[in-house]
């Protein structure tokens, strides 16, 4: 993917805030239609924008990307549109402290836009996570610089093509481009910064924003534990779990990430969870509705995790309701795949999965399940119900 030039970007945000400045007050009419117009750009494109997301993830399943990417983006902006007024209403304040409140002073909040604000989408959600931050954007009367991924080229490519036909680039623009980009975006003197990605990446975007002092909202990845109690009903447990697991193929970062389960009820958590799959993906492979791995690197690095995992001695098992050969496909499908009580030095217990692949550990009591695992607590319910809170 061709990069973008720092000056060539740099120049648009001072024309961008130049032209937010001389606009003055953005009236309630003026981002109700630029929100109008965020939700028609879906609208005109959801076909070509599916299209996009499955040739960039090699397979990507079409009702998952109208439910997640198209109406997932539509509802905050139609949101937005509902509450714009209440938001946009400035809210009383007391006057305080002495003397002010003796001499007749009155205090109210006013809220007002930023100005132009960068916002570095990733590529598991290339659409959702371009739109979905339009809604307070625009709502707020911002302006608005796109960076996104450079995995997923179809879909950003046809971003940067479709905003101009709703857009003046003085109110949305995108930017295309691979790391070199991204680093130099990052450096822009927005007004605020948005990043939805890595940990390891974010590290990098706020040193660089912290260069002009730019804000910076980051909404990044962990390991989501999940605890399975003595009394829960497996199966209705286990359809939760895995349908959480395998929308788009894990690759979301609220996925379940490991899972502890009680000692006696190991074997019935396996079992379930292969029904659970069977009963929503009878077959796999050439199964449309099932997600492929977005690149050979994710798909190298998660069947990496599978290897070390069996090579420790770990119990790894793959669910493959219709026993299909992986090894004979055109995209990078992986199937479903629980390890079964991993140690924890191993990779997958250490990085963020982001695929269709669980731990699973089993435990006596819930009181020794650890307190922390990778930044993740994991609290018991005496603590819920205390109010623990890690800091």
């Amino acid at each position: 993917m061709q990069e973008t030039s720092r000056d060539d970007m740099l120049a648009l945000v001072e024309r961008q805030r130049e032209d937010y400045l001389k606009e003055g007050v953005v009236s309630a009419a003026v981002r109700r239609d630029r929100l109008e117009r965020a939700v028609g750009l879906l609208m005109t494109h959801e076909k070509r924008l599916v299209e996009a997301m499955s040739a960039d993830f090699g397979h990507r399943s079409t009702h998952q990307s109208l439910l997640t990417d198209i109406a997932g983006s539509v509802g905050p902006l139609r949101n937005a549109q509902k509450h714009l007024e209440k938001w946009m209403r400035p809210e009383k304040r007391k006057a305080g402290p002495f003397p002010l409140n003796l001499l007749g002073a009155k205090a109210r909040v006013e809220y007002q836009p930023l100005g132009v604000v960068g916002v570095i989408s990733p590529w598991n959600f290339p659409v959702n996570l371009t739109f979905t931050p339009l809604a307070g954007i625009l709502a707020a009367g911002n302006r608005c610089m796109i960076k996104p991924s450079e995995y997923t080229p179809a879909t950003s490519a046809l971003m940067a093509e479709i905003f101009p036909t709703a857009f003046d680039a003085l109110e949305i623009s995108v930017v295309t481009g691979g790391p070199r980009t991204g680093a130099d975006f990052s450096g822009l003197p927005f007004d605020h910064l948005l990043f939805t990605g890595a940990t390891s990446v974010a590290r990098h975007v706020m040193r660089a924003a912290s260069e002009n002092l730019v804000p910076v909202t980051l909404e990044l990845g962990g390991k989501s534990p999940v605890v399975v109690g003595r009394s829960a009903d497996m199966q209705k447990t286990t359809d939760a779990i895995m349908t959480g697991k395998m929308l788009n193929a894990g690759q979301i970062c609220l996925a379940p990430d490991y899972v502890f389960v009680p000692e006696e009820r190991l074997d019935e958590f396996v079992e379930s969870s292969a029904r659970s799959v069977e009963k929503m993906y009878p077959t796999l492979l050439d199964n449309p509705d099932y997600t492929s791995v977005i690149n050979r690197r994710h798909y190298d690095r998660l069947t990496g995790y599978i290897e070390e995992a069996r090579q420790k001695g770990a119990n790894v098992v793959e669910v493959n309701p219709a026993g299909e050969d992986f090894r004979q496909q055109p995209h990078h499908k992986i199937p479903p795949t629980l390890i079964v009580n991993p140690d924890d030095s191993l990779q997958v217990m250490q990085d963020e999965i982001f695929g269709p692949i669980l731990p699973v550990k089993g435990y006596a009591r819930v009181q020794d399940i650890p307190g922390k695992v990778d930044g993740a607590l994991i609290m018991t319910p005496a603590e819920v119900s205390a109010g623990v809170v890690d800091e």
